[in-house]
């Protein structure tokens, strides 16, 4: 840690004062370049102080979302779509082990039950690669289904599934639930692209921002080393604080906040810890990945996870 300081605005709190300032390492490639984040000393968000110019050389073709697109999706089977009908609208939902099965490999349902979608929702994802969370949500009986990311290798338009290489501010209509998984951190302004998400929100629509969470227990253990920074991609890592003040800058209140924290924050900040990057690693240990999955539960538990979700609505 270093105890230089700079005088920055904060895109998440809007707070303008003395920031303390310290250096991270590009490691998910192992480049190891180094850059200068600070932390805001109002609600604990974490930004780069200068995006770099060349900042779309580190988005390479393997980068994890520009990869192949999925394979075109059949329809979905009847029996299929009447167990999303009832995971979506049951007032009797699963309980024990079997919640939990269910929300670690199909979240979508509990995103779309929370946002109080259907099967017939108009669902907006932005910033969503080459579709594949959508493919899966056709593949169990969603059927309005739009994605844009202006990065995309894929684009494709078919009955309810729409894929267009295209940025947010172009998008025609409303929609019931726009999500943003894991994008905002990679945003320039926003601030803006939370007000653009608003302006296309039904009136009773939510949207889903999954995104870093600074000042998280993984976050405090591991400071510059910490996964989830990932220099110099993510230029703003909100706090919970963060976050919920810049929805309430873009004209959105925060009706739901949940952690959605992994194994991977804990497993790859030790390994940053020790000079090892995320490409090239060695294979995980099963048992100490197990170990890992467990305290990143019980730090969701918590509210302490790395990963929040953030469900917003208009004010």
């Amino acid at each position: 840690m270093s105890d230089a300081t700079a005088t920055m605005t904060c895109q998440a709190c809007g707070h303008e004062g003395t920031f303390r300032l310290f250096r991270a390492r590009e490691m998910l490639f192992g480049w190891r370049h180094s850059f200068q984040y600070g932390e805001c000393p109002q609600c604990g968000s974490l930004q780069i102080q200068q995006i770099p110019q060349n900042l779309p050389e580190y988005y390479p073709a393997d980068y994890y979302s520009l990869k192949p697109p999925p394979v075109r999706s059949k329809q979905a089977p009847a029996g299929r779509v009447a167990l999303a009908n009832w995971l979506l609208h049951s007032r009797f939902p699963l309980a024990g082990w079997a919640t939990w099965r269910l929300r670690w490999k199909y979240p979508f349902f509990h995103w779309a039950r929370t946002a109080g979608c259907g099967l017939d929702a108009r669902i907006l994802d932005v910033g969503c690669g080459t579709g594949g969370l959508l493919r899966r949500m056709q593949r169990h009986g969603f059927r309005n289904l739009t994605g844009v990311d202006p990065y995309t290798s894929l684009e494709a338009d078919e009955p309810g599934f729409r894929v267009r290489r295209a940025e947010l501010g172009s998008v025609e209509g409303r929609f019931d639930l726009i999500m943003l998984h894991h994008v905002l951190e990679h945003l320039v302004d926003p601030r803006r692209s939370l007000e653009e998400a608003r302006a296309h929100l039904n009136p009773n629509g939510r949207i889903l921002v999954r995104i870093p969470v600074a000042g998280s227990e993984t976050h405090r253990l591991y400071g510059a080393d910490w996964f989830n920074l990932d220099p110099p991609r993510h230029l703003l890592v909100p706090s919970r604080r963060g976050m919920e003040t810049l929805a309430d800058r873009s004209g959105l209140r925060t009706v739901r906040v949940e952690f959605d924290g992994i194994e991977t924050g804990f497993l790859m900040s030790e390994g940053y810890r020790r000079d090892v990057p995320y490409t090239g690693r060695p294979e995980d240990d099963r048992k100490l990945r197990r170990h890992y999955r467990r305290l990143a539960e019980q730090a969701n538990r918590r509210c302490e996870g790395d990963q929040g979700v953030f469900f917003l609505a208009s004010k």
